[in-house]
């Protein structure tokens, strides 16, 4: 931005602004601080956007972006919107949400629900015993039957909510209470038909009400069609209030959303492989891969259209959306085209367009969003964003990130458990293995911001420590007998195994015609007479250890089950037409050898085999190993293009060994489960008998029977992050920060034999993520250690004093009981899980400061006390110095014991104002400082609103007789019905009155040393009105503002005696006018886009002028266009001009000449105003010099001959010449005077000159 200065009087111009001066001019102590800030900030010019410094979430490496757009204010309330981005990257089944993949809108509040098992309100809920351990053995079945039927829920659901920066987690228990997952004074109550709605009470008694509601319905498809379930997933927040009256309204439109969510695909197979059926009838399935099940969602949902109040002054904003088709991912999703703020007129105040890129794989990106101004624009670029495959394909890893395979199914390969090699079956299994280059396309890699700065971002693999082993590649023996080798005692060879490994082998046999191949007149081959097809071959295999002791072959079935060929392997033949591949192998055992012979017999036949096997060992590391998503490796912040970057490089490992990592990887994906079956078994006569078999399948799923992201939205958790500043190797220093990490746990089995692997997990880890140290140091040369130059140490307490634990039961039914007995339950599963309470919070911090050499701490330890566990807040904040000076701070709040018998406390508690303390105290070393004390009224003076009425304060020790020594600093004698400051009274000081206008939104007039009842009602109701009228900016004696200036100033000449001070407004824009206490007005003007552009005045003179550019662009301050009349005035000047009048022999002299601020106006420019100034400087300078100079003349010189007339008697005297040279005397007469001068000197001085200097001759 270019500020031109255009007066440089105007440096206290905006003081009045934020000092309430009082009327004598007398400064104030710093009890001004008890007075209550209800006069406008001044207006500052436009805010051009920072850029760079993007926060990197550290513990997940994650970057979080934010983005702000609009915040819609009332009064007392305020509604920000605001784009976010954090990712460690986009899941390929993910849909966009309405700005885009990867970003969210905040705006308002959600309540969201997480239903668990099935939803709290439409089924029966089934509770244990309280004690469950300890009940007795038919109390617990009678629990587990009912928990295993259909319509039994055993779960409670769990809410989130988010708003205004409130957020956390809730739970209800079975007397339907609800409690918090993070103990927070939020109070919670249901509402509405059938308590279908919530309403959220904030601390500060601020209502949220969440009314609109988002139903979602899942159903699959693909094996046959599932019973629809549907269920309230979200409730949006419909209204807040204050409790002084204000509100904000946000209303929403209908939409249907019908998409996949997900596909999914099963292996199933009978395990053991082979099982004794009803009747010991054989019970086998082969391995069987089903089709592409389909998750179908619909959502049922809303989406945003306008936010508001019940003022009108407020304004409200719009959203609107792109026509369905355009930008949608899916059928329902449409994207936010604009959002726009408008005032009361409807004029846009601000307008904000929202574009995007929808690729061919119909994938949609946010590109851009601009502003009304359309300068202040941010442009998003994305890493191949075109190459992001189209959701639900199956190119995924284990935990959804795109890896760039070409699988044909879902379900994975290289799947191990139940002691069953699932690689023995060909189902042509995913590759799910992640990929870094894959995973990270699609990810937000560079931000240019409306400065035209921009950041980039470089992303790597999420990593964890372990063991890593590397094979190398196998080695392929050729084993061959050729048709001439006819040797009856086969032929030999000897490997050797390094390790236990499977060593397989492809071997052929066929018979070697020795003619050429003949064919009919169909072109068929003609069988050779000579192959009779009485060849055959086989392998052995023996340990050298134990020459003649073959051992078993094996040889996999259609169930992946190895079938043992004892002794040998006898090869299947193959024909002329037809290759035959047998496929079998040897399980080796480490350090041995083996000998291997190879038989053949029959003419002409041919036999071949591969060995394929590691002939050395493999290589066990310790390293980092990849897993799924991506994190920040790097940042780039860069001011303009082509500047020097600021750059920064994140190692996620402690910074003593940075190639380490400290990832702590999480769950390992499980695909594996087994289906129970129990069939009836009918006797031979059809009778069906209480007999039955139990059958058993195995079940490969393609997705993890356990959640991988079980503790929030990373799957991956770093414990330490270092951060190198300005390089790769710490070349500006770095930081080093150390985390907790504490995932959550399995629940614990109650019943059965197995644990649910899909069962919620009970949430251990309340500290996880929590940053337990800090290190800021340098490196003072490459390879040199590290010095620290600060660091910090955090210590949480878990406070017991509220320890809330919901248990749920996670239920399978396993099977159908063929033949069901009243105490039989064998045929479920149940797994118990806990919902837990917590309250923890910092209780100390240590912060270290070092000297440049790392030594010499000074350490400051700051404690943190919440001491009463009723309200949750912060009690007392001590700090303790190493130089042991300690500073403590004690905070009283409502329900504080100690406040009991203060005036309205149990009303603030009723209303949930808990969290503002009413006293508080400060101490340094234990010795009192200082006390201020509010205290809350409800009356008519209040316009019974609850509201502060005293504040009162003092320094200690004093010597105040009042029992508690406090003094009253303030009194707020009056409010309005909107909790408005209609009059207050300082300490000793005079009644200060305010008049609030623009639907008593601002402030339009504050009177010194008048009571506010004694302004005449009727001067204050045309004054709001004029004001909620005033729709522009000009001061025309028409213009809707002037005539509310022209009342604003009859108040003042009314109230003689007091001090009154003044303003008009642009509302959602700023203050246009501000009238002082000497009746001075200045004027504020804007631009289209609600910027600062002109301060002028009280003659709308421009004192300054505002002009808008991005750093590199040209200055423009070409835009003189104004609701008033525009005067530039010329600059003040000074400068000597020399007189140039004077008479012949006269020089003149030069004399300073000032020319004041503003000699010259100019309605174009300020340059044409000193232009021309220049121009009357210059002119009246000189006239000024010939008028007021001098005129100097100086003598020309001047001799004369003067006899000596002092000789004595005979003597003859001589003559001396007497000169006076030129410039001697002068004068400011004439010249004639200058000369006059120097022959006086000659008059006076010449004969004694003479009579001194001149002979006297004497002669004979």
């Amino acid at each position: 931005m270019y500020k031109l200065i255009l007066k440089n009087s105007v440096k206290t111009l905006f003081l009045l602004f934020f000092l309430f001066i009082s009327a004598t001019g007398t400064a104030q102590s710093d009890d001004s601080k008890f007075l209550p800030n209800i006069v406008p900030p001044s207006p500052t010019a436009g805010e051009l956007g920072k850029f760079g410094n993007v926060p990197v979430g550290l513990f997940t490496g994650a970057a979080n972006i934010s983005v702000p757009l609009i915040t819609f204010k009332t009064k007392d309330l305020e509604s920000p919107i605001s784009l976010f981005y954090g990712s460690n990257g986009i899941k390929v089944d993910e849909v966009a949400s309405n700005v885009g993949l990867g970003w969210n809108m905040n705006f308002g509040g959600v309540i969201t629900r997480t239903v668990r098992d099935k939803n709290d309100e439409t089924q029966t809920t089934v509770y244990p015993p309280d004690d469950l351990s300890n009940a007795t053995d038919e109390q617990k079945v009678q629990f587990y039957k009912a928990a295993g039927q259909d319509n039994a829920d055993t779960e409670s659901d769990i809410y989130s909510f988010n708003f205004n920066g409130n957020s956390g987690k809730f739970i209800y228990d079975k007397n339907g209470v609800p409690v918090l997952v993070n103990n927070q004074k939020i109070k919670i109550e249901r509402t509405g038909i059938n308590n279908a709605d919530f309403i959220l009470t904030a601390t500060n008694g601020v209502k949220y009400y969440f009314t609109e509601k988002e139903t979602t319905t899942f159903r699959s498809s693909g094996a046959g069609h599932s019973i629809p379930v549907g269920s309230v997933t979200a409730w949006y927040l419909s209204k807040m209030t204050h409790p002084n009256g204000s509100e904000i309204y946000l209303t929403y439109e209908n939409y249907t959303m019908n998409y996949v969510a997900s596909n999914s695909q099963s292996l199933i197979m009978s395990y053991p492989p082979i099982q004794e059926d009803c009747w010991k009838v054989v019970y086998a399935k082969a391995p069987t891969l089903s089709g592409i099940i389909s998750q179908n969602m619909t959502v049922i949902g809303k989406r945003i259209n306008k936010i508001f109040s019940k003022n009108m002054t407020d304004g409200y904003v719009t959203f609107s959306y792109y026509s369905q088709g355009i930008y949608d991912e899916v059928i329902g999703d449409n994207k936010i085209e604009n959002i726009t703020l408008y005032n009361k007129e409807n004029i846009e105040i601000e307008k904000i367009k929202f574009d995007y890129l929808k690729t061919a794989n119909q994938r949609v990106f946010l590109q851009n969003i601009t502003f009304l101004d359309p300068s202040k624009k941010y442009t998003f670029e994305y890493i191949n964003q075109t190459e992001f495959p189209q959701r639900l394909s199956y190119s995924q890893d284990h935990w959804g990130y795109f890896n760039g395979k070409n699988n044909i199914n879902l379900v994975p390969k290289n799947i191990t458990g139940y002691n069953l090699d699932l690689n023995n079956i060909d189902y042509n299994g995913a590759d799910k293995e992640p990929d870094k280059n894959y995973a990270k396309i699609g990810l937000l890699n560079n931000i240019i911001y409306p400065t035209k700065g921009y950041t980039e971002f470089d992303y790597e693999s999420n990593t964890y420590w372990g063991e890593k082993t590397t094979y190398p590649t196998k080695t392929i023996l050729n084993l061959e007998r050729s048709p001439e080798d006819h040797n009856p005692t086969g032929s030999t060879y000897t490997i050797t195994s390094p390790i236990n490994q499977r060593i397989e082998f492809l071997g052929r046999v066929n018979y070697v015609s020795n003619q050429a191949p003949q064919y009919d007149e169909n072109g068929n081959l003609i069988p050779d007479p000579s192959n009779t097809g009485h060849f055959s071959a086989a392998m052995q295999i023996s340990s050298t250890d134990a020459p003649g002791v073959f051992l078993p072959f094996y040889e996999l079935t259609q169930f992946g089950v190895p079938y043992p060929h004892q002794s040998s392997f006898t090869f299947i033949n193959s024909t002329e037409s037809q290759i035959v591949d047998n496929v079998f192998y040897f399980d080796a055992e480490a350090g041995k050898s083996y000998t291997l012979v190879l038989y053949k017999n029959g003419i002409r036949a041919a036999a071949r085999v591969d060995v394929s096997y590691y002939a050395t060992a493999p290589v066990t590391v310790n390293t980092n190993i990849e897993t799924g998503g991506v994190r920040i490796k790097s940042t780039k912040d860069f001011a303009t293009e082509g500047a020097v970057p600021v750059y920064k490089r994140y190692y996620y490992a402690n910074k003593e060994d940075i190639n380490h990592s400290s990832g702590d990887n999480g769950k390992t994906p499980l695909y594996l489960d087994i289906a129970t079956q129990r069939k009836t078994c009918s006797s031979s006569d059809g009778m069906v008998l209480c007999l039955y078999t139990t059958l058993y399948d195995l079940v490969v799923s393609s997705s993890s029977m356990i959640s991988l992201f079980d503790t929030g939205s990373s799957n991956c958790f770093y414990k330490y992050v270092t951060v190198s500043e300005g390089g790769d190797f710490f070349e500006n220093g770095g930081e080093m920060k150390e985390f907790t990490v504490d995932r959550d746990g399995a629940g614990q089995i109650v019943l059965g034999d197995t644990e649910i692997k899909s069962a919620p997990l009970t949430n251990f880890g309340w500290d996880n993520g929590l940053e337990r140290k800090s290190q800021i140091f340098q490196k003072k040369k490459p390879g040199s250690e590290f010095v620290i130059v600060a660091e910090n140490e955090n210590k949480y307490k878990l406070d017991l004093s509220y320890n809330k634990e919901i248990t749920a039961y996670s239920v399978r039914k396993n099977y159908e009981e063929p033949c069901p007995l009243s105490q039989s339950v064998q045929n479920f599963s149940i797994v118990e899980y806990k919902t837990k309470g917590y309250w923890f919070y910092l209780e100390s911090s240590i912060a270290k400061k070092y000297d440049l050499k790392g030594l010499n701490p000074i350490e400051t330890t700051t404690t943190y006390q919440y001491n009463n566990p009723v309200h949750i807040q912060l009690t007392s904040q001590s700090t303790e110095s190493s130089l042991q000076e300690t500073l403590q701070t004690i905070y009283y709040y409502p329900q504080d014991a100690s406040l009991v018998s203060e005036p309205f406390v149990n009303d603030m508690i009723t209303a949930n104002r808990i969290d503002t303390p009413l006293r508080t105290e400060t101490f340094k070393g234990g010795v009192k400082l200082s006390e201020q004390k509010t205290q809350y009224a409800k009356d008519d003076t209040t316009a019974n609103l609850l509201l502060p009425k005293f504040i009162y304060a003092a320094k200690f020790p004093n010597s105040l007789s009042t029992g508690n020594g406090l003094k009253r600093k303030i009194t707020y004698d009056k409010y309005d019905e909107m909790g408005n400051i209609l009059q207050y009274t300082p300490e000793a000081g005079l009644p200060v009155s305010v008049i609030w206008g623009y639907n008593k939104t601002q402030p339009i007039a504050k009177i010194e040393n008048t009571v506010y009842d004694n302004i005449p009602v009727g001067t204050i109701t045309n004054l709001q009105t004029l004001s909620d009228a005033d729709k522009d900016n000009c001061l025309g004696e028409s213009c809707s503002e002037q005539r509310l200036r022209n009342e604003l100033n009859v108040l003042r000449n009314s109230l003689l005696g007091s001090f009154v001070t003044t303003y008009t407004y642009n509302p959602l824009v700023g203050v246009t006018s501000v009238t002082d206490l000497k009746g001075m007005t200045s004027y504020y003007e804007y631009d289209t886009v609600g910027r600062l552009k002109f301060v002028k005045d009280n003659e709308l003179n421009v004192l300054q002028k505002y002009c808008y550019n991005y750093k590199g662009q040209q200055t423009d301050c070409s835009d003189n266009t104004s609701t008033t009349v525009i005067l530039y005035k010329s600059i003040a000047r000074s400068g000597l001009f020399t007189k140039n009048n004077c008479a012949v022999g006269g020089t003149g002299t030069s004399i300073n000449y000032t020319q004041e601020i503003g000699a010259v106006n100019s309605d174009i420019s300020q340059a044409d105003a000193d232009n021309k100034g220049l121009i009357k400087f210059n002119a009246d300078g000189q006239a000024f010099a010939n008028d007021t100079a001098n005129c100097t003349f100086w003598n020309v010189a001047k001799s004369q001959i003067i006899m000596r007339n002092n000789c004595v008697a005979g003597g003859t005297p001589d003559s001396a010449s007497y000169t006076v040279p030129a410039g001697r005397y002068f004068s400011n007469l004439s010249q004639a005077d200058a000369d006059a001068q120097a022959q006086a000197e000659i008059n006076t001085n010449g004969q004694a000159y003479a009579n001194a200097n001149a002979k006297c001759t004497f002669w004979n």
